[in-house]
């Protein structure tokens, strides 16, 4: 009913909430851990000699900047809500970048270490601070009760903030139940048991449940009712948190700010030009070039055994739609026989839309499946990536006809190239329906940055290792 993305974002609106404190056993506990480990990292790939001046101030620096690092990006703010106590990756992010920064530090001051010394601190900070917060964690859900939530707004709105609440292992929540205006003779049972009675009696339900926030869905009440409602609610020691209903806008692009006192939420748009573009096709030379050349020998092999199969031509060529609209032929291994495209009309297409997928396909040849099941029929596509047509990650590629037989609203999914994988690989691929397909195309290009790419990247390895929802 709602996407992840959407689950997680609404759970952000709240997720702070309530009593934010400091977590000083964690920001001790980092600065003991990251110390120690420069010392064992030391001892242990160095000896005694490790123990210099350089190598140390080195290592002690280093420590004292993944703290700071830790502390400037809010990592030791934490609520008793929260049962993880820190972000995984931003913990990895900033090890990550420290360990960046020592390495250019010891080569432009010269202070020689070796690269096991580095590598044994990065591996040690991250294993140590990981347990650290495991540990950490289970003790606070031992001894921690959830927060007590009423939820005020429509039933869509409610119901997905209480999924999203209930669906984020980091936090541990207790919906009491919903506030609202009017209860339609339609909606779910779910609805209908949890509901509490009318907006306005609000303050009542919250000192009745003993509730300690309130998540106000936007639209639930007008300002006149909103900014009353909160006074009364924080004089009687209650949180409230507004959720947007932002959930299909990724959280780097919402702001918060304000104009002369009054708080505005700032929506930014992805960068889809200028330098970030540059740095995308940049990077996309540079890996198609790469993989072209570890793959090489692959390739070859691959379209001399359809050759041997069946005598056809290895390479499939078809005419896709691009950036812009702007047509291109893509390549692949062919893995059907050779008048497939032509037999297409008698077969039944699994698929709720103009994408066509159909499983136990009969035209696909027997060197085909194993090329489909493990994705090596896209290799060709590489070349597509270098000469500009594609790109590494991005909105599947679709043939002209499809996306004629689309709605018009799927057109929005050519700002940028398409590419080689992108969400719906690392989602299901063949598994993905045709509204998911859009719906994950179109917030990849809403929400796109380099790190996002980055991950699907990273993502697309096991799901290709793994063969899901390949066909």
């Amino acid at each position: 009913m709602f996407t992840q993305q959407e689950v997680y974002t609404q759970t952000q609106m709240a997720a702070e909430l309530p009593t934010r404190a400091t977590r000083t056993p964690l920001a001790l506990g980092d600065a003991f851990l990251a110390l120690l480990v420069v010392v064992a990292g030391t001892a242990a790939t160095e000896g005694t000699a490790g123990f210099d001046a350089p190598t140390m101030m080195l290592g002690i620096g280093g420590a004292i900047a993944l703290v700071t690092a830790l502390w400037w990006q809010n990592a030791y703010v934490i609520t008793r809500s929260i049962r993880w106590n820190g972000d995984g990756s931003l913990l990895a992010r900033s090890v990550a970048l420290v360990s960046v920064g020592m390495i250019v530090a010891g080569w432009l001051f010269e202070l020689t270490h070796g690269r096991l010394w580095q590598v044994a601190i990065t591996l040690g900070w991250l294993v140590a601070m990981f347990a650290l917060r495991f540990v950490l964690s289970r003790r606070a859900e031992q001894h921690t009760a959830p927060v007590k939530v009423i939820i005020a707004g429509n039933t869509l709105d409610a119901l997905a903030v209480r999924l999203a609440l209930r669906s984020d292992p980091r936090t541990s929540y207790d919906v009491q139940g919903f506030v609202m205006d009017r209860l339609d003779d339609d909606v779910p049972h779910l609805v209908t048991q949890l509901a509490l009675g009318s907006i306005d009696h609000l303050p009542h339900v919250v000192r009745k449940t003993g509730a300690e926030l309130v998540v106000v869905c936007l639209g639930a009440m007008d300002a006149e009712r909103f900014a009353p409602m909160v006074r009364e609610l924080n004089v009687d020691g209650v949180d409230v948190a507004l959720s947007t209903g932002l959930g299909k806008v990724a959280l780097r692009r919402v702001n918060l700010g304000h104009v002369s006192g009054r708080p505005l939420v700032r929506i930014t748009p992805a960068p889809l030009g200028g330098w970030h573009m540059a740095t995308k096709r940049l990077f996309d030379i540079v890996g198609s070039a790469l993989l072209i050349a570890l793959t090489a020998p692959i390739m070859v092999l691959t379209a001399v055994a359809i050759r041997i199969e069946d005598g056809g031509k290895a390479i499939f060529r078809q005419t896709r739609v691009g950036k812009s609209g702007v047509p291109f032929t893509i390549y692949k291994f062919r893995t059907m026989v050779e008048n497939a495209e032509d037999l297409q009309i008698d077969l039944t297409n699994d698929h709720d839309g103009p994408v066509f997928k159909m499983r136990g396909d009969p035209r696909i040849t027997r060197i085909g499946r194993l090329l489909r099941k493990t994705s090596m029929d896209e290799l060709p596509q590489l070349f597509n990536i270098f000469n500009g047509d594609m790109s590494l990650v991005g909105p599947r590629p679709l043939p002209v006809h499809e996306v004629e037989a689309a709605p018009a609203s799927f057109l929005d999914r050519q700002a940028v190239k398409p590419g080689l994988t992108g969400r719906w690989q690392v989602s299901g691929r063949s598994d993905t329906g045709f509204a998911e397909l859009d719906e994950l195309d179109r917030w990849y290009v809403d929400n796109w940055s380099l790190g996002q790419d980055l991950e699907i990247l990273a993502r697309t390895v096991p799901a290709v290792l793994l063969a899901r929802g390949a066909r």
